[in-house]
């Protein structure tokens, strides 16, 4: 039997990887839910705040890979889509040390709204992405312009993931409900790594000096949004705590291979940094 998934933000960091494992299948009828926009005849138009585009993108959809949309609502948001879908399998990207959080907190209320409504699930709960490091948004420009790397991580490593091996796991639980309903996967690559770790092994390949700067948590955060600086701020204390340093083995366990190292992308990405 074909599968039908629908994949919301196609066109970001780990949503694009799904959609591309996917496709390589060939016995899934792929949606790549966008609000963008685009021509690829497998992309369907989907705005969270655009209910009208909801139907399109999930009637009939035996699984949904569901990227946390990061806004306050979120918790409410992602138990109307469900409303919508009552029968798809919900995989959700949430984030590392996720269990820590309180109760009522952001992060534990969004994975709440997915294990009290949908029928089957699977939570994803993955370190920093390794991808951050090449993407203008977050690093690339001060890599390659600045020669920096800064983050308020006070000096802790983080095990750092590949999001295509995030995606390879997300598509093992799209593919085998069977197996993955129920679970929860901390999902890591194969080492921990500090901010200093990261500058030097970028300065090594690209024989350029990169600096690693590592602000105070509180300069990080000013002029946040409130509920977005409290998410932020317990995210970096879990960093702070070590929490972000723990490696699982869930790429090799679900997705049958290792993990793809920081050594790794770098080498692989080094000529976006020399430009």
């Amino acid at each position: 039997m074909t599968r039908t998934v629908f994949v919301t933000g196609a066109r970001g960091k780990t949503g694009r990887e799904v959609v591309a494992q996917l496709a390589e299948r060939g016995d899934t009828e792929v949606r790549g839910g966008s609000s963008r926009g685009s021509q690829e005849p497998t992309t369907v138009a989907f705005d969270w705040r655009d209910r009208s585009t909801w139907p399109k993108a999930v009637n009939g959809a035996h699984a949904i890979y569901l990227g946390r949309p990061d806004v306050q609502d979120s918790p409410e948001l992602v138990t109307q889509l469900i409303a919508a879908a009552p029968d798809a399998h919900i995989v959700l990207v949430s984030e590392q040390g996720a269990e820590k959080v309180a109760a009522d907190g952001w992060v534990r209320r969004v994975e709440t709204a997915v294990t009290r409504n949908a029928t089957r699930w699977t939570i994803l709960r993955p370190s920093w992405f390794q991808q951050v490091l090449t993407d203008p948004r977050y690093f690339l420009d001060t890599i390659r312009r600045d020669r920096t790397i800064t983050l308020p991580t006070g000096g802790a490593p983080i095990a750092w993931v590949d999001t295509r091996d995030l995606a390879a796991v997300a598509v093992q639980a799209i593919v085998d409900p069977a197996t993955h309903h129920g679970r929860t996967y901390t999902v890591t690559g194969p080492e921990a790594v500090t901010t200093a770790d990261l500058a030097a092994q970028i300065s090594t390949t690209i024989g350029a000096g990169i600096t690693a700067v590592v602000p105070p948590l509180e300069a990080s955060l000013a002029g946040a949004p409130p509920w977005l600086a409290e998410v932020a701020g317990d995210m970096f204390n879990r960093v702070h705590d070590g929490t972000f340093a723990q490696v699982s083995e869930a790429v090799d366990r679900v997705a049958g291979r290792p993990p793809r190292t920081v050594k790794e992308f770098i080498a692989e990405h080094a000529d976006l940094w020399r430009a």
